[in-house]
């Protein structure tokens, strides 16, 4: 429809609901009705933010308010774990990546906007929250009571295995996580000589682009492709690379050594559907510059980027400008990353990196076969 038509059709039913609808409805919710609806169609990242959910998007949570440790995404119009934080009450509740949340307290999912699905999760400390899931594959939907919790997770951690292989574990990812990585490689050194080393992606979520591409370029050679997004507007067009004295400029950069030997140890990397957005950056450099193989289970497929434009003072719009691809092309958003090597994954998160650990047995098993 030209724009000049649609312009015309928009008013025609404007004003149909103004005189002939059976009750009054306040103009501004019209228009409100309308802006929403206009994202609709284009993705489930992509809203109109009006007055609470731009209010929302600025403020502080209140200091006793607290969630369950859950990172979520939309998809068929509703909301879509994307990982339950270790230790939180999400994760130890029974929530996995891809679980669908119907409902909360009573109160359907179906059409809601994220950010108003995060906000019915928050709530008191010690509060219980009550959801519907379903997860895929299963026609029976799961009920869960979650209680409330404030929670606290390192970012990184590692151990020595006994066959000599080092075992990095990433749980989040931001500004500090790069230097807590390099301060745990620096660990596993100490063994002599170190054979190999799992980094281990499962359930790590995203972060902030410029630890992400910190990540990614302390293991990999100088000047190597990271990651490229691909938009319509000149500036969503960029391709990042390893490069260290780039990365030094961004406030706040540590300027603690790197460890020349990051970038030449045998290295495998795990992954599951909890692997998402900056993991899969993470994930995809390594395995397409060569530097890794993939083992565990297809990644979750986040892989965009978005960016907040300002309407007036109590709105704005939250618009999909970019897609992430990966340095041999392929794009992350709704594909994920297909792993070099299947193995199970976790039943439950606190088993990572022990013995009952089975795709960490096969990711070193993996590992102990590359040429070194």
């Amino acid at each position: 429809m030209p724009p000049t038509e649609a312009r015309q059709a928009f008013l025609a039913v404007y004003s149909m609901i103004q005189t002939d609808y059976f009750k009054p409805v306040p103009g501004s919710k019209v228009v409100t009705s309308c802006l929403k609806g206009m994202f609709k169609n284009l993705d489930d990242q992509s809203a109109y933010l009006d007055k609470v959910d731009y209010d929302d998007l600025r403020s502080t949570p209140a200091p006793d308010s607290v969630g369950i440790g859950v990172e979520l995404t939309m998809r068929a119009g509703l909301p879509v774990v994307i990982s339950a934080k270790e230790n939180s009450p999400a994760e130890l509740g029974g929530l996995r990546p891809k679980d669908y949340i119907l409902e909360i307290d009573g109160q359907s999912m179906e059409g809601v906007e994220l950010e108003e699905a995060l906000r019915r999760l928050r709530g008191a400390a010690g509060s219980n929250v009550l959801i519907v899931t379903r997860r895929p594959g299963e026609a029976q939907t799961r009920n869960m009571s979650l209680t409330r919790a404030s929670f606290r997770a390192s970012h990184a951690s590692s151990r020595l295995l006994p066959s000599g292989v080092g075992y990095l574990k990433v749980r989040t990812i931001t500004a500090d996580t790069p230097p807590e990585i390099r301060a745990e490689f620096r660990k596993l050194q100490a063994a002599k000589p170190l054979r190999g080393l799992v980094l281990d992606l499962r359930n790590a979520p995203g972060g902030p682009l410029v630890p992400v591409i910190e990540l990614a370029a302390m293991f990999l050679k100088p000047g190597s492709l990271v990651v490229a997004t691909e938009g319509r507007l000149p500036e969503s067009n960029q391709a990042m690379h390893a490069r260290r004295d780039e990365l030094l400029k961004y406030e706040g950069a540590k300027t603690d050594p790197w460890p020349e030997e990051m970038t030449a140890v045998p290295m495998v990397v795990l992954v599951n559907a909890g692997t998402a957005s900056g993991a899969e950056i993470i994930a995809s450099a390594l395995g397409d510059n060569g530097r890794a193989k993939l083992v565990g289970t297809k990644t979750f497929g986040r892989g965009i980027v978005q960016t907040i434009r300002r309407l007036s003072e109590d709105s704005a719009i939250k618009i999909t400008t970019a897609y992430y691809r990966t340095p041999s092309g392929k794009r992350i958003h709704g594909e994920g990353l297909q792993p070099d090597m299947q193995a199970p994954d976790l039943a439950r998160l606190q088993d990572a990196g022990t013995e009952k650990d089975e795709g960490l047995s096969k990711a070193v098993a993996a590992l102990l076969q590359l040429p070194t």
